[in-house]
């Protein structure tokens, strides 16, 4: 069920309210953000990914039926565009480590912070070799909380294959991390895998 303050300033939007939208736009930017930017490991490509979602909903808000969640419909455009700019990079692209471990804490042992720097990068390097839509449901679920009802919605797909997509990603992601090759197999629904 849509919570009515939101429906308030969805419909103070389709009516044309600079207010309304810029308080949407703070209520979600930073989880776009880090939705983006867990899908694409890439600061500066997370952000302009966030902007786009927010530019197409401003275009489209007046289209947009007040009866469905308004996060869902946001995080489904957040998630495609990743997709679409998964789809279009090369699958052979490096990992910046400082992209990826962000500012280092002064505060903390250097070794603690090379060491979750690592982390992070090998986790992403694994992320990054998994096909695109079995790279948005495990960040979705495992990154982002999201339970498998909400992400079905997300991406448009029914819930059983959203956990069947989990299943497979979880068992991809597995294979990745073990440094296993992801041999080039299509999966039930006649895509391939790598």
């Amino acid at each position: 069920m849509p919570d009515p303050r939101e429906v308030e300033l969805i419909q103070r939007c389709q009516k044309g309210s600079g207010d309304a939208f810029r308080e949407l736009f703070d209520r979600y930017q930073r989880r776009t953000y880090w939705i983006a930017h867990n899908m694409l490991s890439n600061y500066d490509v997370a952000q302009d990914i966030s902007q786009e979602a927010f530019l197409r909903v401003f275009r489209n808000i007046g289209r947009f039926d007040t009866k469905k969640n308004f996060y869902t419909w946001l995080y489904q455009i957040v998630v495609n565009l990743c997709i679409d700019h998964m789809r279009r990079a090369s699958h052979n692209r490096s990992t910046d480590l400082d992209e990826v471990g962000g500012i280092a804490d002064e505060r903390r042992d250097p070794r603690e912070t090379t060491g979750r720097t690592e982390l992070r990068a090998r986790v992403q390097k694994s992320l990054d070799r998994l096909p695109p839509k079995y790279k948005a449901v495990l960040t979705l679920r495992d990154i982002q909380g999201f339970n498998c009802e909400e992400i079905a919605e997300i991406v448009g797909a029914t819930n059983a294959t959203v956990r069947w997509r989990l299943h497979r990603a979880r068992k991809l992601f597995r294979a990745a991390w073990d440094g296993k090759a992801l041999e080039a197999v299509r999966d039930d629904e006649g895509d391939e895998l790598v």
